[in-house]
């Protein structure tokens, strides 16, 4: 019995450890196309070595924070508590484990996405987060998300559907991929996928949520031509669930396009009461090329 005490109190000792936790971002003011990235410092300001079980996100080489179990994100909005914020959505790959050995004045650096959007907030939001480690907690960050700053033009429902107006990159639109390119003057998206990504996860933009009511019926129209790609739209229709939004139903339309510009139209159907908000997903896949997106637009039937 004293032999488990022992192993109990040693391991106590080592868990509670002298690990220091900071946060940051780039900077304190987004729109809601941005991806928010707290960067995350777990320091060793100890004078032994610290054991760090650190649970990332897949794919695991971006480091990517995966938040539940040991890690969690307090975060404020506007002052009000969002409960068990997490950046993990099913049916999202399971989090991987790297067991850490931090020496004494070791750091290591991890980022966690900061997945506001998946929560009912109302923008714009002021943010306050900070983040825990079991016992440890690091420092807050304050920051601010404000809406779009596009529109939906005529009877269509999507912001910015002819990817005229932006920056960077359209309004409306979030993308991930340095591969997705945006031609301002003509308006026009484009994919370039190599052999690797066609034949894996493939690449894709999303489009910023919008409020709909459900159930009900749409018609959406695309121009889009390829090299060689497939294309897929996904219409997705999401709610609410424990708290968080989780997609309900989605459309699935299928494109195939060749290398000349045409138009294609599909019915969209939302059918279950519980869809509050849509999301569009461009996606192209399978084959390596370029695809060419010159507009999309959803009209209700």
């Amino acid at each position: 019995m004293k032999k488990y005490l022992l192993i109990f109190i040693f391991l106590a000792y080592f868990l509670k450890g002298d690990i220091k936790i900071k946060i940051s971002i780039p900077k304190n003011t987004f729109q809601v196309e941005e991806e928010v990235i707290l960067k995350v410092e777990f320091i060793n300001s100890g004078d032994k070595t610290e054991f760090l079980n650190f649970q990332y996100l897949q794919p695991g080489e971006k480091n990517y924070l995966f938040l539940g179990d040991d890690f969690k994100l307090e975060v404020k909005a506007n002052g009000k508590v969002i409960e068990n914020f997490t950046n993990y959505i099913p049916p999202e790959p399971k989090p991987g484990n790297l067991k850490l050995n931090l020496k004494q004045g070791e750091k290591f650096v991890s980022f966690c996405p900061f997945t506001f959007y998946y929560y009912p907030v109302e923008l714009p939001a002021e943010f306050t987060v900070r983040l825990k480690y079991k016992n440890n907690f690091s420092n807050p960050v304050f920051f601010k998300i404000y809406p779009t700053k596009g529109r939906a033009d005529g009877k269509s429902i999507i912001v910015n559907g002819d990817f005229k107006d932006g920056e960077n990159f359209p309004y409306g639109w979030k993308n991930t991929f340095k591969e997705v390119k945006w031609d301002k003057k003509e308006g026009i998206i484009s994919f370039e996928l190599n052999k690797q990504q066609a034949s894996g996860e493939g690449m894709w933009v999303y489009s910023i949520f919008r409020e709909i009511k459900a159930p009900s019926k749409y018609v959406l129209k695309l121009k889009v031509k390829s090299e060689n790609p497939e294309v897929i739209i996904f219409i997705e229709g999401w709610g609410i669930v424990k708290g968080r939004k989780r997609r309900i139903e989605r459309n699935e339309c299928f494109v195939h396009p060749d290398n000349n510009w045409n138009d294609y139209t599909y019915n969209i159907i939302f059918t279950k009461s519980e869809v509050k908000w849509f999301r569009i997903k461009i996606y192209s896949y399978l084959k390596q090329g370029k695809v060419y997106f010159d507009k999309i637009e959803m009209v209700k039937k």
